[in-house]
């Protein structure tokens, strides 16, 4: 009777401790796989993920990532495991790849023609209705601020709206005129010119992001007029003969103009592919001419990311992966390659005449391979004394 008790009360001890480990047992992987996701840094770019705002969301993961690069104990303050870490980064590819995906429905309104603005318009709208609420408020504000654009330039077009080159220069204190490359400044004749400390003769390229060379006399009109309702960002070049400078400069006008340098770079008027120069891992040579912000292919490697892509020699890219290379350093443009091959590479072509490749995903040159490519493009080239490649 006596050991029939003590047996009973045996197991039921050792039950109580198997309950007790498994709970502890349990314990310990749950923690562990529930933290990520409890984590408040985390939480917030969870949120922006379910409520399918890309914008957002792209910009947390990229801040997180960044903490977590550059401050040596925020891992440990965040009490974030390496694998959460893995999370983290696949976390913030997947968002710059959806927003690469919107980026290139965006893309397409902006390639239509210019006097197909009717599709444009319409183009940007689906556009909005499509992905507003995906979208940041910056963003938004883009969009409608374009739409805008477009409907005052259609206006202006069909003689509905007086206005002229001349206006738009007298707002901004300007005297101007429109020449095919972009609108030459003649004259600075009061602020908010004065202010941005543009100089005559310079080329406006560029008015908010958008190339000048791609838009009608309408739209051009219509973009820099809307200085009255918000601040505008000009691009402006110098010279074209040796070296290029170019300025980016903020302009608003109205009742309190106001104007100011943003940067100014200068620029040999062309710097070319060296052996260490990141492209060369892509199997490809270029030049780059900075007056045009254009990138023209001088040899293809065999069997590289760029040939299995169909990239070819010839070619002429005036953006990488929706970016306009206008203005940019040659360091600049080698940033894009710093993701890749997480991040494939896509290049547009200058003009359109020949046929785009496909994006790069195919894995770097070996550095064997490198050193081999380089070797055969380098007993091709002829290029003389180029300025600013040594």
């Amino acid at each position: 009777m006596f050991l029939c008790d003590h047996r009973r009360g045996l197991i039921y001890l050792l039950g109580l401790v198997a309950l007790a480990c498994s709970c502890t047992n349990g314990a310990q992987v749950k923690p562990t796989e529930d933290k990520f996701y409890k984590s408040p840094y985390v939480r917030r770019c969870l949120q922006y993920d379910k409520e399918k705002m890309v914008g957002q969301s792209q910009a947390c993961w990229a801040r997180l990532l960044k903490r977590v690069q550059q401050e040596p104990k925020f891992q440990e303050k965040a009490e974030l495991s390496d694998a959460d870490l893995v999370k983290i980064r696949e976390n913030a590819h997947r968002s710059d790849d959806q927003s690469v995906k919107l980026k290139k429905e965006l893309d397409a309104c902006m390639k239509l023609p210019s006097f197909k603005r009717d599709e444009r318009i319409k183009c940007y709208k689906d556009y909005q209705s499509k992905y507003g609420a995906q979208l940041s408020r910056a963003q938004k504000f883009e969009i409608e601020n374009t739409i805008a654009t477009l409907i005052k330039a259609k206006e202006r077009a069909s003689g509905a709206i007086e206005a002229t080159i001349e206006h738009a220069a007298k707002l901004l204190g300007l005297q101007m005129h429109e020449e095919q490359q972009g609108i030459r400044i003649d004259a600075i004749t009061g602020d908010p010119g004065k202010q941005t400390e543009v100089k005559e003769q310079g080329l406006i390229v560029a008015i908010d992001g958008a190339k000048v060379v791609d838009l009608d006399s309408a739209e051009r009109i219509a973009r820099l007029e809307t200085c009255e309702d918000k601040p505008i960002i000009l691009l402006v070049r110098y010279g074209g003969i040796g070296d290029i400078t170019f300025g980016r400069v903020e302009a608003r006008c109205g009742k309190q103009p106001a104007g100011k340098k943003l940067w100014e770079v200068v620029l040999p008027p062309e710097t070319c592919s060296e052996a260490n120069s990141p492209e060369i891992g892509l199997g490809i040579s270029w030049c780059y001419t900075s007056k045009d912000g254009v990138l023209e292919v001088e040899e293809v490697c065999a069997d590289s990311p760029a040939a299995k892509a169909g990239v070819r020699p010839g070619h002429k890219y005036h953006s990488i992966n929706g970016t306009f290379l206008l203005g940019k350093t040659y360091l600049q443009i080698c940033q894009f390659f710093k993701e890749y091959p997480k991040t494939a590479i896509e290049f547009r072509e200058m003009g359109g005449t020949l046929q785009s490749p496909s994006p790069l995903k195919s894995a770097l040159l070996s550095p064997k391979a490198r050193k081999k490519c380089w070797s055969a493009i380098e007993s091709t080239l002829d290029r003389g004394d180029v300025p600013g490649n040594k």
